[in-house]
């Protein structure tokens, strides 16, 4: 006997220190789900982001203020609630708590993340003493967006740490805005390395900073180049011998494929995030706009040189198996929507 579809919805509302990534977990994510009733509620203001949803074939349901999902819940009586982007308040759980017996949250560092039955968390940081027993982090929180899987996949196959090209190739790529406009810093600390190098810098359509003066410092070395393009990281991993990068979601892109890596925190929050370290593979160097030239140049110098730290650092990150993440977050929401889940034993 063929059991009942389970009503799915997700809750998405944007925020400007996590990105675009959420929608692309909670997209990724709902389509290893159209075997049950998926519904996803939007609230945000990218109208390129919104034309981008609808064309998924998914039911979206856009938003303006989280009281509206009050009626729209409670009409729709859903099994799960998977709620994404932005952090949440108490108040705010406990509105929808009532038409829901199961809850789960992505990445909210917000006072509502004491309520719900499962956090899940990419972005964790030191363990620590007070955690609650819902709280479910590690590596496995992230989800792959079939872009990422396939590029990662041609990246993982090809197994080579060798320099590719005649010139190292460094990739700047510093998504989620870049409020500090690291890429302009990292761009000027690297053109003061006085050796042959190759640099691309990926610039999104999140990059809110003039890029005529990237174009200007560009102009004063040769074998640089702007890559502008929605999928700027993307484009460029295959060739990229070296990632220089912001430490949230990205780390979690670039160890998919396993590429060495040096990421630096866009602000303090990040900085407190623990996946992009050492132990994973990643050489971590601080607040962004504390960089300083000679860490920077010589954390470069260190990947660049020796080809044992480099395969040391792919190795690392491909341990974490991050390309088979969909599976197993796609068991985790199902069998929370059954509640086939006890969480005390996870």
């Amino acid at each position: 006997m063929k059991l009942p579809k389970k009503k799915i919805i997700w809750i998405i509302e944007h925020c400007d220190t996590k990105g675009m990534y959420p929608f692309e977990r909670a997209v990724t994510l709902a389509n290893f789900l159209r075997d049950e009733s998926v519904f996803l509620f939007v609230k945000t203001e990218n109208q390129a982001l919104i034309d981008k949803l609808a064309k998924t074939g998914l039911t979206i349901v856009l938003f303006d203020r989280f009281i509206e999902l009050k009626k729209k819940i409670r009409e729709l009586e859903p099994d799960l609630i998977v709620h994404d982007g932005k952090d949440t308040q108490l108040e705010q759980v406990e509105m929808i708590r009532p038409y829901c017996s199961t809850i789960v949250h992505f990445d909210d560092f917000g006072v509502g993340a004491q309520l719900v039955d499962c956090h899940i968390i990419a972005l964790f940081g030191e363990p620590h003493e007070d955690s609650i027993p819902q709280e479910l982090a590690g590596s496995y929180a992230f989800a792959v967006p079939p872009n990422l899987q396939q590029t990662a996949q041609e990246i993982y196959d090809a197994a080579d740490c060798n320099i590719k090209g005649e010139l190292p190739h460094i990739v700047i790529a510093y998504e989620d805005g870049d409020a500090n406009n690291l890429t302009y810093r990292t761009l000027r600390h690297l053109t003061q390395l006085h050796i042959p190098l190759k640099i691309s810098i990926a610039i999104d359509d999140d990059y809110k900073h003039d890029i005529d003066s990237l174009k200007m410092m560009a102009l004063s070395r040769r074998n640089i180049e702007l890559v502008q393009r929605p999928d700027a990281l993307l484009h460029l991993m295959p060739k990229a011998d070296l990632i220089i990068c912001n430490a949230n979601y990205t780390p979690y892109k670039v160890a998919a494929a396993g590429i060495p890596c040096i990421t630096t925190a866009q602000h303090e929050q990040e900085l407190n995030y623990t996946f992009a370290r050492e132990m994973n593979g990643f050489i971590h160097i601080g607040l962004g706009r504390k960089m300083k030239q000679s860490i920077l140049q010589n954390a470069v110098m260190e990947l660049l040189l020796h080809e044992s730290r480099r395969e040391r650092a792919v190795r690392k990150q491909r341990a974490l198996e991050i390309l088979t993440n969909n599976d197993i977050l796609k068991n985790l929401l199902l069998d929370l929507a059954y509640s086939r889940h006890n969480l005390a034993h996870m």
